[in-house]
């Protein structure tokens, strides 16, 4: 996930982990290197989203067959 503020890549294990500051829990993504709040991608969009990138994955190794 690419922070909306700084425009770098925020680690993978870092996006599962929440601040543990918010009442009832947080929803965003703090960004380690600015601390800036992105809000977490829904499951079904990320789910989506994959399905998507595996779709296209298999359509470029096809078009080199």
């Amino acid at each position: 996930m690419k922070c909306g503020f700084c425009g770098r890549e925020i680690p993978a294990d870092h996006v599962q982990q929440s601040c543990g500051m918010c009442k009832g829990g947080c929803r965003k993504i703090h960004c380690p290197y600015c601390g800036h709040e992105n809000p977490a991608t829904p499951a079904y969009l990320r789910r989506l989203a994959e399905k998507k990138e595996a779709k296209s994955q298999t359509h470029q190794e096809d078009d080199h067959s």
